[in-house]
């Protein structure tokens, strides 16, 4: 048999630390609750909510301005290299797909170090 290691203290000691502990406790809670709770009113709830909807839907119009434009001008270098000079059209595709396999790893290694 293990020999237990457990030291019972008397009921007067178990009394005395019981209160004690539950006096801190209670000091405890009566220190938090000196803080004041400040909740702001709805309406800045709703500025916040309305101010961020305005940001994300002026860089959603960007970012689709931006990729128009882009997909523009690669889709017209596309269509005048295929038809005046094969080979570059060939170059082309080449070119855009290594960027385009850099740019994904290069994404994505951001996104794991920010994560």
């Amino acid at each position: 048999m293990k020999k237990q290691k457990v030291i019972i203290l008397g009921n007067e000691q178990l009394d005395k630390q019981d209160s004690a502990a539950i006096h801190e406790l209670q000091e405890g809670l009566h220190h938090i609750d000196q803080f004041p709770v400040y909740s702001p009113d709805l309406s800045w709830f709703e500025q916040r909510v309305a101010a961020e909807k305005q940001q994300i839907r002026k860089k959603l119009i960007r970012d689709l301005a931006l990729f128009l434009i882009i997909a523009f001008i690669i889709l017209t270098g596309i269509i005048v290299s295929l038809f005046q000079m094969p080979v570059l059209f060939i170059f082309l595709q080449l070119v855009t797909t290594i960027f385009i396999v850099l740019y994904t790893s290069v994404s994505l290694l951001k996104k794991v170090s920010n994560g």
